[in-house]
């Protein structure tokens, strides 16, 4: 199966997602007029789902959807059992765009759903360099912990990522307080303790971000969230991102070297 050849729609007001794309020209493509989630779908379901449910309503709310017929995951966990039964594993990206045309303002408020349905690749596990970025910024909005269709900030950050042949990059508010890496949530540990930015720095709410901090305090383990500076990362002894798939360690940033030795009971958390 290669990149999300496998797509299925749920029209407005329909009950039911079928195979194929038929509207491609919608407030999505024209306006980012939309969310999605990027889930992994394994032994008949839909991995940290009440996650995923939580983070899209409050992003509905945001936007201003009428949630009306919208799916919900436990819909889409038996649709895909439906199709492809309880033994497959997929990455699966979810999107919901507000429906109709009209130029910025809409002509109606119902939704168009699609599901992208591709094979389980998983990042590198050591990322060898990072670097913080000077000329791109996230930016602070009532949408900023949501994932939008317009996600363009990420795409001009990794765009100048390869530009600079670094294996990652990490981003910071507009008056420079560490936000996020350029596809993940970041985290670091010094001694005992995880740090994190908060939402307050515009990061996204990240699914594994919220599973792996509750998953500390529970254990308890202290887990700070804030606002921080560049230079209190690279105080760090370990530095690591998170996303739906997993982790990654940092090994150098700004010419310090950190520690990319797995940390046990967090991989256990994304083990696919």
């Amino acid at each position: 199966m290669s990149d999300f050849n496998t797509v299925f729609e749920k029209l407005p007001l329909s009950n039911a997602f079928i195979p194929g794309a038929t509207n491609p020209l919608n407030r999505g493509l024209y306006f980012g007029d939309g969310l999605f989630e990027t889930m992994i779908f394994m032994n008949g379901e839909i991995r940290f789902s009440a996650g995923h449910q939580q983070r899209i309503n409050h992003g509905l709310e945001v936007l201003k959807f009428n949630t009306k017929s919208i799916s919900k995951i436990t819909e889409i966990e038996r649709f895909l059992r439906s199709h492809y039964g309880i033994h497959t594993s997929l990455r699966i990206r979810w999107n919901i765009v507000r429906s109709g045309m009209g130029k910025y303002t809409p002509q109606e408020n119902l939704s168009y759903e699609t599901l992208h349905c591709q094979d389980i690749t998983l990042g590198p596990k050591a990322k060898m360099e990072a670097y913080i970025s000077e000329t791109v910024t996230i930016g602070p909005s009532p949408w900023a912990s949501c994932k939008t269709l317009n996600a363009l900030p990420y795409v001009m950050a990794n765009i100048e990522r390869q530009e600079m042949e670094m294996d990652e990059v990490i981003l910071t508010t507009p008056d420079g307080h560490l936000s996020e890496a350029g596809s993940a949530n970041i985290f670091w540990q010094e001694k005992d303790t995880f740090y994190t930015p908060s939402l307050k720095a515009n990061c996204i709410a990240g699914v594994g971000r919220k599973v792996l901090i509750d998953f500390l305090r529970i254990n308890g383990l202290d887990i700070k969230e804030g606002l921080y500076a560049p230079q209190d990362l690279l105080k760090a002894d370990k530095i690591f991102t998170t996303n739906i798939t997993g982790t990654s360690y940092i090994k150098k940033i700004m010419g310090r070297e950190f520690s990319i030795t797995p940390i046990p009971m967090i991989e256990r958390i994304f083990k696919i």
